[in-house]
Order: structure tokens, then C-alpha cells, then sequence
């Protein structure tokens, strides 16, 4: 509000204009993007670390199956390993910032997608008929936790989830584990959990004094 000389009253002066604001507040949101991606791409390195360990440990400890259901296993892991490694590898070999991460993102999914169904297989391959439910539900709670405590990307963690938790419940009731009904609800409750602590650890903050409409 100004007081002019020619109609003695309140004329109002052009207000700031708020495009600068708007170029500020999109910054800040594309920095976090790209922050969670990053972050999100360092964790297939220490993933791969965990699900070789998982996998040893699991044909250690249910070392009953025929070697070549083993082997098969073990291998269709180990492919998944390898293209874990083969994202942190080209993550941190290319250059450029928002697309290329963006895009590494939807690859390293597609990986834990397929992990997913991998060790979800494994349930029906290498684990014996009559497991007991501690066992089954380390089997299953085993890379899920690791994940769900690695990963900050809840879209990733449950492209993991689905298919593994999925396919080790199938396998309990095809199979007909001595505990399938117990087994079977425990892991359900598990996914539940451990994607509902995810979703809420890795909800974007707002920026403070910003509301979405």
C-alpha cells in the first residue's frame, strides 16, 4: 500500500512475484529425489552382501534337498547378486544426476522383483517338507528384514516382498508344512509390519511452512 500525491489515497504497488519461490521449493524437492535415489542405489552393495550370506546360511542349515535343486538355487541367486553388483557398478561409473538415477532406480526394482520370486522359489527347492515354523519363518523374515533395515525405497522393499512372501505361503500350504495355517499368518503379519515401518520411514519431510493442496 502507497500513498500517492495525485488521488491523495491508497494505490497498491505490485506484489513480489512468487516464481522465484516456486524455483526454490522445486530445487529443494528434486534434491531430495535425487538424495533418496542415491542412497537407495548405494544399498544394492550391501543387499548383495546380505543375500549371499542368506543364501549360505539357508543351505547350510537345510542341507536336506538333492544338490541339483540346490545348485539351481544357489545360481538363480547368485544371477540376482550379480546384476545387484552390476547396478552399484554402473551407478557409480555414469555420469549426469536426475535421469540417469532415475532410470538406474527402475532396473535396480526390476532386481528385487526378480530376487523376490528367487528366494521365494527357494521354499519349494531347498527347504524340506516337514520344516518347523522357526525355521520357515527365518527363511522368510531373514532378507525381508535385512531389506526393509537397508533399503529406504518402499516401492523396491515391496517388489521384494510380494513375491517372496507370496511364494514361501504357497509353498507352505502346497507342500502342507506341518505348521502352514501358523506359518503362513506369521509371515503375513511380518510383511505387514515391516512395509508399514517402511512407508513411514521413508515418507519425504514437507518443506516447513509449505502445504500440498
Amino acid at each position: 500500500m502507497a500513498l500517492t500525491d495525485d488521488d491523495k489515497g491508497f494505490s497498491v504497488l505490485p506484489g513480489p512475484s512468487f516464481a522465484a519461490l516456486d524455483q526454490l521449493v522445486r530445487l529443494h524437492h528434486e534434491n531430495l529425489q535425487s538424495s533418496h535415489l542415491a542412497r537407495f542405489l548405494a544399498a544394492s552393495v550391501h543387499a548383495a552382501f546380505l543375500f549371499m550370506a542368506m543364501t549360505v546360511l539357508t543351505l547350510v542349515l537345510a542341507g536336506t534337498a538333492p544338490i541339483g535343486r540346490d545348485f539351481t538355487w544357489a545360481l538363480l541367486i547368485l544371477i540376482g547378486v550379480l546384476a545387484l553388483l552390476r547396478c552399484y557398478i554402473r551407478t557409480n561409473a555414469a555420469l549426469g544426476p536426475q535421469a540417469p538415477l532415475t532410470w538406474a532406480a527402475r532396473e535396480l526394482r526390476a532386481v528385487f522383483l526378480y530376487l523376490g520370486a528367487a528366494w521365494g522359489l527357494g521354499a519349494f527347492l531347498v527347504l524340506p517338507v516337514s520344516v518347523g515354523s522357526l525355521p520357515a519363518l527365518f527363511y522368510a523374515a531373514g532378507p525381508m528384514l535385512g531389506l526393509a533395515l537397508l533399503l529406504n525405497d518402499t516401492a523396491g522393499l515391496a517388489l521384494f516382498l510380494a513375491p517372496a512372501g507370496m511364494m514361501v505361503i504357497g509353498a507352505a500350504l502346497i507342500r502342507s508344512w506341518p505348521h502352514r495355517g501358523l506359518d503362513a499368518s506369521l509371515i503375513l503379519i511380518l510383511q505387514w509390519g515391516l512395509f508399514s515401518a517402511a512407508l513411514h520411514r521413508n515418507r519425504e519431510p514437507r518443506p516447513a511452512g509449505f502445504s500440498q493442496d
